[in-house]
């Protein structure tokens, strides 16, 4: 209840209150209808878009699972076709592209105005203990846009059949857009529930302090069946469930618990988008956001982002990171 929004929107503030500051997923109806992405079919996608690299995975996701990538090896050995190849042969073999977006599609797409106002002036300083001070944002806009949300991540997933993923979460807030098909997600709160799901790496959840996160992790279960003798402690857990329709939005917030699968066998094709949890909303930077209508993906500055060919940097760590932990470790040897 209340998780459900058809246009118009509310202002970012209440979604940012309810959703960000409130820890609650969220779906946006229709927030694609009527851009071009909605017409990418499988003539489309292959004239306009088949020479664009992309990267493949197992449709249905096996984490640690080593064997569910016996198509992928022999489909294509480095895990990468274009599109129109992809196409061509994904029928009926255990592939699904998943990876980065190329600015040419991301044009295509919407960027909700309700997902604005993530502050480039101020971040969450992650560094500083629970509840978090600010500080100066990392990546401020070089064009002054304090209320530009900074992306990080922009994804491309397709395909046909069945797919659907572990019980898992992500470390940074989430944006899934689907353009063809139907999905129904399953969320849990893991900040509700840490000591009682069974996590497969363990330690890796962070709840007194969750901005130190060690990256990822999932619950030792079987989507498909799921033994409630085995995870009896599920049967008193509260869950989110929501449908996702072509042009819905979901929102996933950050550590969040979720499992997704696809409710028919045509093809789907979705986009999805993160941003960093060290996000914060700004009232000020908000006062001159264009919020009167929704900017293509393409125009928000992704930090990771693809032409279509070459390197596709997906997975990557904030650059940031990597900086520190080399000037720590040069600092410990008198460097």
């Amino acid at each position: 209840d209340g998780l459900v929004y058809q246009k118009p929107y509310p202002h970012p503030r209440e979604f940012w209150r309810k959703h960000m500051d409130g820890y609650l997923p969220a779906i946006l109806k229709g927030a694609q209808h009527e851009w071009p992405c909605m017409n990418w079919t499988r003539d489309v996608l292959r004239e306009r878009f088949g020479w664009v690299d992309a990267k493949l995975e197992p449709k249905v996701e096996g984490r640690n699972n080593h064997t569910a990538y016996r198509d992928l090896d022999s489909l294509s050995p480095d895990h990468r076709l274009n599109i129109s190849e992809y196409l061509r042969v994904e029928k009926g073999k255990n592939a699904y592209i998943v990876s980065i977006i190329p600015q040419a599609m991301a044009w295509e797409v919407a960027h909700p105005s309700v997902l604005l106002c993530g502050s480039r002036a101020i971040m969450v300083d992650a560094q500083s203990p629970p509840p978090y001070t600010l500080k100066q944002h990392d990546y401020p806009h070089e064009a002054g846009h304090e209320w530009m949300t900074h992306v990080f991540e922009a994804n491309l997933w397709m395909g046909s059949g069945r797919t659907r993923s572990q019980f898992h979460y992500d470390k940074e807030w989430n944006v899934n857009c689907l353009l063809s098909g139907r999905k129904r997600w399953f969320f849990l709160n893991p900040f509700d529930y840490d000591s009682e799901v069974q996590w497969v790496r363990g330690n890796k959840f962070k709840r007194d302090n969750p901005l130190k996160n060690a990256w990822t992790d999932w619950v030792y279960l079987d989507p498909d069946h799921v033994d409630l003798i085995v995870q009896n402690k599920l049967r008193n857990m509260d869950y989110y469930e929501l449908i996702q329709e072509p042009g819905d939005c979901i929102f996933i917030p950050y550590a969040m618990l979720h499992q997704v699968q696809k409710l028919d066998d045509a093809l789907q094709v979705a986009v999805s988008w993160m941003f960093l949890p060290e996000t914060a909303y700004d009232e000020k930077a908000c006062e001159s956001a264009p919020l009167s209508e929704d900017l293509p993906l393409a125009a928000m500055d992704t930090l990771y982002m693809y032409t279509g060919k070459g390197v596709i940097p997906q997975g990557y760590q904030d650059p940031l990171t990597f900086s520190n932990q080399l000037r720590d470790w040069m600092r410990q040897r008198g460097e």
